[in-house]
């Protein structure tokens, strides 16, 4: 299963995602991304659109990857504090 969002995603963005989900973002999240990643993909990127240059910009928050277990993480960008 592939789902594609738009925008800013809230907190806890794929929380206990298992194996064989991905979600995709094209914006930025907030805190807790992944928490709980279990087995699923997780994938943040700016819109295409968008002007911001995506080395140089938070695009998801604090405490990512807080309690994963396996899983991938693709983000596009610098992550908060207390990343994985």
């Amino acid at each position: 299963v592939h789902v594609r969002l738009r925008g800013s995603a809230g907190q806890s963005l794929g929380a206990f995602l298992c194996k064989g989900v991905t979600l995709e973002v094209f914006g930025d999240s907030n805190d807790y991304v992944g928490k709980g990643l279990s087995g699923g993909t997780i994938v943040v990127r700016p819109l295409v659109s968008s002007p911001i240059e995506s080395w140089k910009n938070t695009i998801i928050g604090n405490t990512v990857l807080y309690g994963a277990t396996s899983g991938r993480l693709f983000a596009a960008g610098q992550a908060g504090e207390r990343f994985a």
